[in-house]
């Protein structure tokens, strides 16, 4: 992966937060967006024309063959993934790739084994990492400002919208991410076994309560509850609870700021704030910082992402078994 003075970035599935991210690339210095792909030709160009991106693709890996950029961030649904990121690590181009980093744990190490032989890297978009209320969160809990680490309890809830946007992907592998990702990284260790138990299916529909519990190999253990069944307004505050030995941290985080008018606002002010740069401009920020050292991420690793996908799983099958322990592959 040979890069020069001026990085050259795709972005492959522009969505909502897809769009997201080109704002994000387009207010770092040293940047140009080369291209973008999606599936939804017409939605490409039009992305494209806004932004002022000379070229657009309806598909991905035709992006990474034809403008061999030095980094594409994945932003299509997590089904979708698994082709434009081979193909990157294949060109030699580094990867941002959004969470779920895949679907199963089958195609993580289809990943893990492409970038074994790759000369580029994936970086998951785990961005709560680069949000910072959790930064500090972390950085007091790792510096051992509640004592020795015993418990977690996270609960994440949003609403039933989830259910009908998402209805092909199982909440653990959604919403749930989030709080398996700041587990690990918060706890340092790895998952030993769950269990589990889903609620508020609807006929052939999704589950819209997941509650899991963990037990990890320091000895903690880790709850995590996660619902799809708020209406679809402003969310309740995700709640973040640390216990150890000296004491406990509470994190209780909106991730909007609810303008109660009319029409009630929700305005994000952690994430992708429109007005200033948040945590989305951290992340990408790091992720062209690890091209530019042609290296990964120390922040956030492929290896950890995996494990959570394996978390992921066995919180599935433990709930699909009526709650019965599974143990967490690795």
């Amino acid at each position: 992966m040979t890069v020069g003075a001026t990085l050259r970035v795709g972005v492959i599935g522009v969505g909502d937060f897809g769009e997201r991210h080109l704002r994000a690339y387009a207010r770092q210095p040293g940047v140009t967006i080369v291209a973008v792909a999606d599936k939804n030709a017409e939605h490409a160009r039009a992305v494209a024309a806004h932004w002022g991106v000379q070229r657009w693709f309806a598909d991905g890996a035709a992006l990474i063959e034809s403008c061999r950029p030095d980094g594409v961030s994945v932003v299509t649904p997590g089904f979708d993934h698994l082709e434009p990121t081979l193909a990157a690590l294949d060109s030699g181009c580094a990867v941002l790739l959004e969470k779920p980093v895949a679907m199963s744990s089958g195609e993580v190490a289809i990943i893990e084994a492409a970038v074994e032989g790759s000369a580029a890297f994936v970086m998951p978009a785990h961005i709560l990492r680069f949000t910072a209320p959790y930064i500090a969160l972390h950085a007091r809990v790792r510096a051992g400002a509640v004592g020795r680490l015993l418990g977690i309890s996270s609960s994440r809830d949003r609403g039933r919208g989830h259910a009908r946007l998402y209805a092909d992907v199982h909440l653990a592998l959604m919403t749930a991410i989030h709080d398996i990702d700041l587990a690990i990284w918060l706890s340092g260790s790895r998952a030993l076994r769950v269990s589990a138990h889903e609620r508020g299916r609807e006929g052939d529909g999704p589950a819209r309560l997941v509650w899991g519990q963990v037990e990890a190999v320091d000895g903690s253990v880790w709850s995590l509850r996660g619902s799809w069944l708020l209406p679809d307004s402003p969310p309740l505050a995700d709640r973040l609870e640390i216990y150890g030995t000296e004491g406990a941290a509470v994190l209780a985080l909106a991730p909007t700021v609810t303008i109660l008018g009319s029409p009630i606002e929700s305005v994000d002010h952690e994430v992708t704030p429109e007005a200033h740069s948040g945590a989305i401009d951290a992340e990408i920020s790091h992720f062209l910082a690890c091209i530019r050292k042609r290296a990964g991420s120390d922040i956030v690793t492929l290896a950890e992402a995996a494990h959570g996908i394996h978390i992921a799983e066995a919180l599935i099958a433990s709930a699909r078994a009526g709650g019965d322990p599974v143990d967490v592959g690795d």
